[in-house]
């Protein structure tokens, strides 16, 4: 197997999808990997998906090669609605903002913190000159109400997230809350909500990552130039 292929292979099983850009900034240092993309596709594992306003195509695996692979296959099965965007602003918060960060899987949360502590959201790391961070992901609905999301980060706090293995983390600000929201808007607002109600017992990151609404305009903004985007295979 040409090792090029593993790594996208691993990426996208990873993340459950991945769009052109990612892949390109991510693995290929910003040059084209059209070529590859185009036979992974042709040769059935790795499936092209439309529906991203904007006329972006995303890529997920072929059941077969999750199947290979040994990934979950809801990963490689077709994502919309709420699923899509949560899975779209995580492979932006990891591989298209500012600092790198890297998303773990249930098996290496379970070590970290014990078994069934990830409460089924997604975990990622990030690591800083002095320490590593973890994060434990959230990605409200546009329209979804901000108290309701306020008390749903408190109810984690209080069912476990201060039981002994998370609390040497928090303690030592290697723990926190990531709240992934499309627009600068929402951010700011989150951001004085989360202050009038604190202190918090877990640090709570509010940062603007990219979804299904927002993506084609992110990937302009970010290039300066008219994106490239994918077109169906």
């Amino acid at each position: 197997m040409i090792e090029r292929d593993e790594t996208i292979l691993k990426h996208i099983g990873k993340y459950g999808l991945s769009i052109r850009a990612v892949i390109e900034k991510s693995l290929f240092g910003g040059a084209t990997c059209d070529h590859v993309i185009n036979r992974l596709v042709k040769e059935k594992r790795i499936v092209s998906v439309t529906g991203i306003p904007g006329g972006l195509n995303y890529y997920r695996l072929s059941l077969s090669e999750a199947r290979a692979r040994s990934v979950p296959e809801h990963r490689a099965r077709p994502k919309k609605g709420a699923t899509l965007r949560q899975s779209l602003q995580v492979l932006w918060f990891c591989c298209m903002s500012e600092k790198n960060r890297n998303r773990l899987e249930r098996a290496k949360i379970s070590d970290i913190f014990g078994k069934g502590s990830g409460n089924g959201k997604p975990h990622c790391a990030e690591a800083e000159a002095e320490q590593s961070i973890i994060y434990r992901t959230y990605a409200p609905g546009p329209n979804s109400r901000d108290d309701y999301l306020l008390k749903c980060l408190k109810s984690d706090t209080e069912r476990g997230i201060l039981r002994p293995e998370f609390q040497s983390w928090v303690d030592a600000k290697a723990f926190a809350f990531a709240v992934l929201v499309e627009t600068p808007e929402r951010k700011e607002k989150l951001k004085r909500l989360i202050s009038k109600t604190g202190p918090h017992a877990v640090r709570i990151h509010v940062e603007v990552s990219s979804g299904p609404s927002t993506l084609a305009t992110a990937l302009r903004s970010r290039e300066g130039k008219t994106s490239k985007v994918d077109q169906q295979l």
